[in-house]
């Protein structure tokens, strides 16, 4: 999930209308219903507007938001803001429950096992029959066409018949023969088993994609995301029963579904309701839920449908029927309204109808007819403190420091390089002391051999500071503060002992607060103005480490800085069947030893895709790309070790946060 949730409308802050950009808290000093806010002291945490930078609550302990880091030489200044974006999915990863079949990937497991054993019975008859080769060619015309009906049955992969057997036996191969046939039997029955159960757990994962979508959160995620999408399934519901969707246009639906609901599960999609947080100074509970709220919903009109009406009372009369209406009568009010649209400019060309299965670049999007953000019943009513804050502390002070040096070398590349290769440098010496010091003959619980590489490097700070030393003196300086907007997930079920996670560090933190919900705090007059990135890069990212085929999992100090990733070709023959593209990527699977549960990036997707590969239709979504290499990063945090669950079901959540770094006074 390398930052799979989007900010969404503030990022098109160029359209948003100058009245709906305003201050949505409550009343200072309640909560819900008039009751305290959340964690004591006011409910909007520090004064409005021009607030003083890196201001907590009213009777907390501000230092614990501004703190000194090491920067080479020098030390920087670090002021966290108070207020963050707690960004979720606003869907529970239950939902994906069912689809996934452990008992399938086990029978693929062994059916690919039977293969093994069958390849390395071929490999060991042609050792044995290289030396009889002279033999065969004293045998009769008849025994001689026997022989190379054998070669081809081993080749193949076919049992032998009695007068092959009989062949063999003369020749001193009746062991081998015993194995071969044994070695057959077993490879039929687990190719048997396992295209069974494939062809079950298929049906099984249609049924509960399709059981997912009656639920109208689903629904609603599904419009919000891809409007065309939400109309197709509301024209075409989707298959559950055996013998239903074998037509093209059903099954294409019914992976579009699959699709989609993976997406706004996981992350990846247009991303959940905004939801805004803050830090609670001077200690407290790691993190403190109140009451929710109600829900606000903010409504504007896109620019698309304000060009093609060309009316403004007509447009916000619109806009009115369909912020005022109700879900689910709020998809006819903007059909209505994109229907409209169309007809005042003439319905040519591919605006005309959106595609019945969702895909982009069919139709005006979403927030082109109307932009709409809901707010979560639980925005400005959590807090997180206590050792939460500390560890987040933590993460930002091994985390910036690299991320600031690479924003300063941006405009050398040659530079930026060098950092990258220094970083490269310690990650592969660090993993040659682990694998010196690791145990000789260890094996995986799979009982197979151990990966070339162990599961994580680990790097000290100190270690990192020695390796960028002399980068920093390359630096240019600039007194000017940067902006950073680091998105920080946490691994574990409890954030009070939970291991932070680094997702991304955006270059500019400001449209965190800006959007049709605005945030709690206005920070336009607040914060600093900026060193401007280089113009040649653009967005700034941390540097990477990249150790090529594999890259273990990096942990900077306490700090998981990057997930473990693999660098994999795609195969190039799609296969016969699904079930033969199954086994191809598993085959894949147990050759880079990859995890259940990964995040695959192909180089034509604009953004990462979840893939279980217990999943049937996750898996054949995969094999149907393009033959290309693909960067696959595993899952992190996986289900099971998620903390946000405010109704009790787990949901991905990343905290998106602003800072100001500056260089300290010398």
């Amino acid at each position: 999930m390398s930052g799979p949730w989007r900010l969404g409308l503030g990022d098109d802050a160029d359209e948003r209308p100058q009245s709906l950009v305003r201050c949505r808290g409550p009343v200072a000093g309640t909560g819900p219903a008039g009751g305290p806010a959340p964690g004591g002291g006011s409910a909007g945490g520090s004064a409005p507007g021009g607030a003083a930078l890196g201001g907590g609550s009213a009777d907390g302990d501000v230092s614990e938001l501004a703190w000194a880091v090491p920067a080479g030489r020098g030390e920087l200044v670090v002021e966290l803001r108070p207020w963050f974006l707690l960004r979720t999915t606003g869907l529970p990863v239950s939902l994906l429950d069912g689809l996934g079949h452990p008992g399938l990937r086990r029978l693929s497991a062994r059916l690919l096992a039977a293969e093994r054993r069958l390849a390395a019975e071929r490999s060991r008859f042609e050792r044995l029959a290289a030396p009889m080769r002279g033999d065969v060619l004293r045998l009769t015309p008849d025994r001689q066409a026997r022989a190379r009906h054998c070669v081809t049955s081993v080749r193949t992969g076919m049992p032998l018949n009695g007068a092959e057997l009989e062949l063999l036996d003369t020749l001193g191969l009746a062991e081998w023969s015993r194995r071969w046939q044994s070695a057959v039997v077993a490879a039929g029955a687990a190719r048997a088993a396992a295209r069974s159960a494939y062809a079950a757990a298929r049906l099984v994962t249609r049924r509960k994609v399709a059981e997912a979508y009656d639920d109208e959160s689903v629904r609603h995620a599904a419009f919000l995301a891809d409007p065309a999408f939400y109309q197709a399934i509301v024209r075409h519901p989707l298959a559950r029963r055996p013998g239903d969707g074998t037509a093209r246009r059903s099954r294409l639906l019914a992976a579009t579904a699959h699709r989609q609901l993976r997406r706004s599960t996981m992350g990846g999609g247009a991303g959940g309701p905004v939801l805004y947080a803050r830090f609670e100074p001077g200690g407290g509970p790691a993190l403190l839920v109140g009451e929710p709220g109600p829900e606000r919903v903010v409504v504007a009109a896109g620019g698309w449908l304000t060009r093609r009406i060309g009316d403004a009372g007509r447009v916000e009369e619109l806009r009115g029927r369909y912020a005022g209406a109700p879900w689910p009568e709020r998809a006819r009010h903007f059909e209505a309204a994109r229907l409209e649209a169309l007809d005042r400019g003439g319905r040519a060309g591919p605006e005309g109808r959106p595609h019945p299965h969702g895909r982009a670049g069919q139709g005006a999007l979403r927030h082109e007819v109307f932009r709409e953000e809901r707010s979560s019943p639980y925005s400005e009513r959590v807090t997180i403190g206590g050792a939460a804050l500390a560890g987040v502390r933590a993460a930002l002070t091994a985390a910036l420091p690299l991320w600031h040096l690479a924003t300063l070398l941006a405009g050398e590349p040659a530079h930026l390089r060098a950092l990258t290769t220094a970083l490269d440098r310690l990650a592969s010496e660090t993993l040659a002391r682990t694998e010196r010091l690791r145990p000789a003959g260890r094996t995986e619980r799979s009982g197979g051999p151990v990966h070339a590489h162990p599961d994580v490097i680990r790097l000290t700070l100190p270690d990192v500071a020695r390796a960028t030393a002399e980068l920093w003196d390359l630096a240019p300086d600039h007194p000017a503060p940067t902006l950073p907007g680091p998105d920080l997930m946490a691994v574990g079920t409890d954030l009070a002992t939970a291991t932070w996670l680094l997702c991304g560090v955006r270059d500019d933190c400001r449209p965190l607060y800006q959007g049709l919900h605005a945030a709690p705090v206005t920070l336009t007059g607040a914060l600093p103005e900026p060193w401007p990135a280089h113009p040649a890069t653009g967005h700034t990212r941390p540097p990477e480490i990249d150790l090529g085929a594999h890259t273990p999992r990096i942990l900077i100090g306490d700090l998981i800085y990057q997930r473990s990733r693999w660098r994999v070709h795609l195969p190039q023959e799609r296969g016969a069947d699904a079930f033969d593209r199954w086994l191809a990527i598993h085959r894949l699977c147990r050759e880079h030893h990859l995890p259940r549960h990964v995040f695959v990036h192909h180089p034509t997707d604009p953004t990462p895709f979840y893939v279980d590969f217990c999943d049937p239709a996750a898996v054949e979504d995969l094999a149907r790309h393009d033959p290309a290499e693909v960067l696959i990063t595993e899952l992190l945090p996986a289900p099971g070790r998620l903390w946000w669950r405010v109704d009790g079901r787990e949901q991905c959540a990343q905290l998106r946060l602003g800072c100001v770094v500056r260089r300290a006074p010398r």
